[in-house]
């Protein structure tokens, strides 16, 4: 996530659970010095913390009955609208455990992985059955099962799942949604298999239609544009992003 993208989750956090926020992030005293605090921890040391956590929690703040004057008098912009729809649908835990994850690092951790062990070779497939389906005991043997269980955490990316509303960043929908279930699946923009990323540089949250469409025509990703592009020359754009930095990282 960029510093800006964490920025705006975090200020999302206070603006809607106000004291409860900051008593589960560890503050008791000034609000002000709670949030510069906050601003350090997310850019890092060394840094002067500026106003944005700041503005961007008040710009919440018209969404919810938190005794802060915020700014009521303005309209929202449609960014601020789309992030608080999007997040507005998490409970307090849930969203407690992605902003600490943020604030701590864990989200955007790497480990380092060994996908031959006992002499089994882990395939992508293997993987991403793991992450993306409960019940995958008779889609994996027990030896593969137990290696991915050992090196890949599914924290991480349900979690991202959640901050997506489990909404494919394709094409923006949650297919299962009208009817009462949440249907999305995680995708490692570079294979796992090939490449060990697990970092959340490296996923997507993407529908099954898209998917599937992606392993079928292994197009290539283009970070600078933030797209797909297939053998035919046809693209599939990424319409929702509140993680990727690759590229665009603050200076």
């Amino acid at each position: 996530m960029t510093i800006n993208q964490k920025k705006s989750l975090v200020a999302f956090y206070i603006s809607k659970f106000n004291d409860d926020a900051f008593r589960e992030l560890g503050y008791s005293g000034p609000v002000s010095k709670a949030m510069d605090d906050l601003s350090v921890r997310i850019t890092g040391p060394g840094v002067e913390p500026n106003a944005y956590l700041r503005r961007r929690r008040d710009e919440f703040d018209v969404f919810f009955d938190n005794g802060r004057a915020g700014q009521h008098n303005r309209k929202p912009t449609a960014t601020v609208t789309e992030l608080y729809e999007q997040w507005d649908v998490m409970e307090f835990k849930e969203i407690t455990e992605i902003v600490k994850s943020v604030l701590d690092g864990t989200m955007e951790e790497t480990q380092v992985i060994n996908l031959d062990v006992d002499g089994e070779k882990v395939s992508e497939y293997d993987v991403e059955q793991y992450l993306n389906f409960d019940d995958n005991t008779a889609a994996l043997n027990k030896t593969v099962k137990s290696v991915i269980e050992r090196t890949y955490s599914k924290k991480k990316v349900n979690m991202l799942k959640r901050l997506y509303a489990y909404r494919c960043q394709i094409c923006g929908q949650n297919v299962g949604e009208e009817h009462g279930v949440n249907i999305a699946e995680a995708h490692h923009i570079k294979y796992f298999s090939k490449s060990v990323d697990n970092s959340s540089d490296n996923l997507l949250i993407l529908c099954p239609n898209h998917h599937s469409l992606i392993h079928v025509l292994n197009p290539k990703f283009d970070y600078d544009e933030l797209q797909y592009i297939y053998p035919d020359g046809k693209t599939d754009k990424i319409i929702l992003d509140l993680h990727l930095t690759h590229g665009k990282e603050e200076k």
